[in-house]
């Protein structure tokens, strides 16, 4: 007996507004996940290289930018309970881009568990350290090694932890940004707006381009 063929699989289509064309965009919500991974991801996955690649270029060139001037410090997750709270509200921007969110909340969440340290004890999107704050050895001895404004002076040995006492009010924070001054919101500000534009990024993989709303008033003559 013959088999009967299966149904064709219906795929999702978006219209181009440029010239009518059928988008193929595949499986719009991991388009929209890889896009919000890395800027530009989805639309690559889509098969739209070059809409990806421009998008891609453009934003990372923004993250790679802000990093830079602010000497890779820009991008961190704090929200601290107490009398010393802290939150890092331009994480909400910068968090327009997985790539960006995920370390800083591995960092962040290693930092103030109980193995006091970030991952590999390296402090690449791992927050600032309050003052009295408690980290391993490791890592207060790779900040000491490492860091230009953090010495071994800068810890007292409790126990099995090290706490950070700078003598400077205010904590890391307070430091980053009398050495760093204005290149530190500068750093900031790039990597929010490319976090926030990634966002228009990620509605484009999962519908499709946006097109351009006529107006169904016409305007009457005279």
């Amino acid at each position: 007996m013959a088999r009967s063929a299966s149904p064709p699989v219906s795929r999702i289509v978006a219209v181009s507004p440029d010239d009518g064309s059928a988008i193929d965009l595949r499986n719009p919500a991991l388009a929209a996940f890889l896009s919000w991974l890395v800027p530009g991801l989805g639309q690559l996955y889509q098969r739209r290289s070059f809409k990806g690649g421009i998008l891609m270029s453009a934003l990372l060139a923004a993250v790679l930018a802000g990093m830079v001037v602010s000497d890779g410090k820009a991008v961190f997750y704090e929200f601290r309970r107490g009398s010393s709270r802290q939150t890092r509200w331009a994480f909400l921007g910068q968090a327009g881009i997985g790539g960006l969110a995920i370390p800083s909340l591995i960092q962040t969440s290693l930092l103030d568990g109980s193995g006091r340290q970030p991952l590999l004890a390296l402090s690449w999107f791992a927050p600032p350290l309050l003052n009295g704050q408690a980290v391993s050895e490791a890592y207060a001895r790779r900040l000491a090694d490492h860091d230009p404004d953090i010495d071994a002076a800068d810890f007292r040995r409790q126990g099995a932890v090290f706490r950070f006492e700078p003598g400077q009010a205010g904590g890391q924070i307070s430091i980053w940004q009398k050495r760093l001054g204005r290149s530190f919101d500068i750093g900031t500000l790039y990597t929010v707006l490319a976090g926030l534009l990634n966002l228009l990024v990620i509605y484009d993989a999962w519908a499709g381009p946006m097109h351009r709303r006529e107006d169904d008033d016409k305007e009457s003559p005279g």
